[in-house]
């Protein structure tokens, strides 16, 4: 009884750990593969790599590469199967944590499809604790420094094709674009440039460089007429933004101190159907194309003087920074 007993428990470790737990992963790494869009990174990933300054194309590609060739050793070399599930879930679960705590909306794991990080969290730490609770009895599962000879092979055959596959899909990181790295001093009238696949500011890099020398400068429509003396804001929105709706509607309705831009920022697919109504009836109007992960948190308001950025920041719509009182 005993012994049919731990037969069960190493059964259903099996089927946890090399069932489970891989076509988990295989099939979240397929849908960021499937859709290639670093806004499919978690929320936590993207603000860390991108204030690191690190591609996040090649970042995106890179986890999937991970991802596939986890799910390879996992089904290939079975005595790796738990120490490697482990780590990959033992990863999952704390940016799943940053996520919840930054008030992401969706995890990315299956690209567009909305997945609140609190339920991937319950999956993967279910799923973990399972794995870390299973019978160390089974002998598909335990740890040996010896390894069979084709097992390793063929698990070492996987890992490359699952890199060759990442990096080998259309890659969209060339287009990317970091802002304000290397500002680059075109008119403003110069013609549109072309639009990257996604595109991370770092406010930071934008003082103390005239508005027309950014990057996205180029990429506004109409571009932003720029006073060559005297302070205008430039307000980047979403349409259907609350957050930038109240802002806009408590400092910027009504006459206008100062001359102000509103920019509309899409979504990679364009603009949402259903919008709020615009607060500033005075302030110039723009947008910036679709077809871009545009990572702004928006409301973001720019403070231009003399046509040099002063200060540029994400802002809290009821004590605004950059504001000039």
């Amino acid at each position: 009884m005993m012994r049919s007993l731990s037969s069960q428990k190493a059964f259903w470790a099996v089927v946890l750990t090399r069932g489970v737990v891989p076509v988990w992963i295989l099939t979240g790494a397929l849908f960021k593969l499937i859709e290639n869009r670093p806004a499919n990174l978690p929320v936590v990933v993207v603000k860390w790599l991108g204030a690191l300054g690190v591609d996040l194309g090649f970042a995106l590609h890179a986890a999937v590469a991970i991802e596939l060739a986890a799910v390879g050793v996992i089904w290939l070399v079975p005595r790796l199967a738990r120490p490697v599930a482990l780590t990959i879930l033992g990863v999952f679960v704390p940016v799943l944590i940053g996520d919840v705590v930054t008030g992401a909306a969706s995890c990315g794991c299956f690209g567009s499809v909305q997945v609140h990080p609190l339920i991937t969290f319950a999956v993967d730490g279910t799923l973990l604790a399972g794995v870390a609770l299973s019978s160390h009895r089974a002998e598909s599962l335990r740890w040996s420094a010896h390894l069979p000879s084709r097992q390793v092979v063929a698990g070492l055959i996987w890992v490359m094709a699952a890199f060759i596959v990442a990096f080998g899909y259309p890659f969209h990181h060339a287009g990317s674009a970091v802002a304000g790295a290397h500002p680059t001093p075109t008119p403003v009238r110069a013609a549109a440039a072309p639009v990257p696949a996604y595109y991370m500011p770092h406010y930071s890099k934008w003082i103390g460089h005239p508005w027309a020398s950014l990057k996205l400068a180029r990429w506004v429509h109409p571009q932003v007429r720029i006073r060559k003396d005297g302070v205008q804001y430039i307000v980047l929105y979403r349409k259907d933004c609350e957050h930038c709706h109240h802002l806009l509607e408590r400092f910027f309705s009504g006459t206008l101190t100062f001359p102000t831009t509103v920019v509309a920022v899409p979504d990679k697919q364009g603009f949402p159907a259903q919008v709020l109504p615009m607060p500033c009836t005075a302030c110039s109007r723009a947008e910036l194309p679709s077809g871009c992960d545009w990572f702004f948190a928006t409301p973001v308001l720019i403070r231009v003087r003399n046509g040099i950025v002063e200060c540029a920041a994400e802002v809290d719509p009821d004590a605004p920074s950059c504001l000039e009182r």
